[in-house]
């Protein structure tokens, strides 16, 4: 418990979890505002097509589309908040002094946890506050309208990542891909924190989920495993099922578990 206390204590005054916050809002209200403008641009142009929030939605939207910013900028944004909590401590000398009073074993995994639900939460709300802003403003459902004329149903594509809950419940699909893409980017985040104990360049720590990102898409390529790429997983109208979806979850999970405990077997401490 009192590894829980410390560290939520060294969280809260971090700056970076401050920024981060304002960062993840400010990318959502900027798609809103791009997302409002493109709409409006495109009635002057006499479009008759307007599309509810779920397609309208930063994760699902073509038109509108910055998912570069989500795939690169997110994932580095996230590190920040707390994945540099044990390059700080070995900067200032104090991990010696912080493990003979704390549980070693129980602190790492205590922070491992903090951030994988910390960065979960952060960017999980900001891709729901973009959706209740979108929802507010066009409606939901699934309803594709034409002025003058009654909505209708679109089809849904078997392949492409839990297309056919879309039909179902829209509201429930645009929960699902949100609580996906901010489960990958939170373990990104968790995955900066493991490799931070055999590195000692910080701005290698923040950008490290880039780096990941982009070996990860190479080697794959090679061996034609697109399907669990963290990219293609990030993207919308990606083909991928649930079971890619899981075991890409349980690959990111045993990696970082694997080099946390390779640093909780050393006998010195960094």
């Amino acid at each position: 418990m009192k590894e829980l206390i410390y560290s939520l204590k060294h969280l809260y005054r971090k700056k970076e979890l401050y920024f981060a916050i304002m960062g993840i809002l400010l990318i959502n209200l900027v798609h809103i505002f791009l997302v409002i403008y493109h709409n409006n641009y495109n009635l002057h142009l006499f479009c008759e097509i307007g599309y509810k929030a779920e397609y309208l939605f930063i994760l699902y939207n073509l038109d509108v589309n910055i998912n570069l910013v989500i795939i690169i900028a997110l994932p580095i944004l996230c590190s920040t908040i707390f994945s540099d909590i044990n390059w700080l401590e070995n900067n200032k000398k104090i991990t010696n002094i912080l493990y003979s009073r704390l549980n070693k074993k129980t602190l790492i995994f205590v922070r491992f946890f903090l951030i994988l639900i910390t960065t979960f939460v952060i960017v999980f709300c900001g891709f729901m506050l973009n959706y209740y802003v979108l929802a507010k403003i066009y409606g939901s459902g699934n309803a594709l309208t034409y002025f003058q004329s009654p909505g209708f149903y679109l089809s849904s594509n078997k392949y492409y990542f839990i297309d056919n809950l879309r039909l179902i419940s829209p509201f429930w699909f645009i929960v699902s891909i949100s609580a996906h893409t901010s489960f990958l980017i939170s373990l990104l985040s968790s995955l900066s924190y493991a490799i931070s104990f055999f590195i000692k360049q910080r701005i290698i720590i923040y950008v490290f989920p880039f780096l990941a990102l982009i070996g990860d898409e190479l080697i794959l390529s090679i061996f034609k495993l697109d399907k669990y790429s963290i990219i293609g997983q990030l993207q919308p109208f990606s083909s991928f099922s649930i079971y890619n979806a899981i075991l890409l979850y349980v690959t990111l999970l045993l990696s970082c578990i694997v080099l946390l405990l390779l640093q909780i077997r050393k006998k010195d401490y960094l």
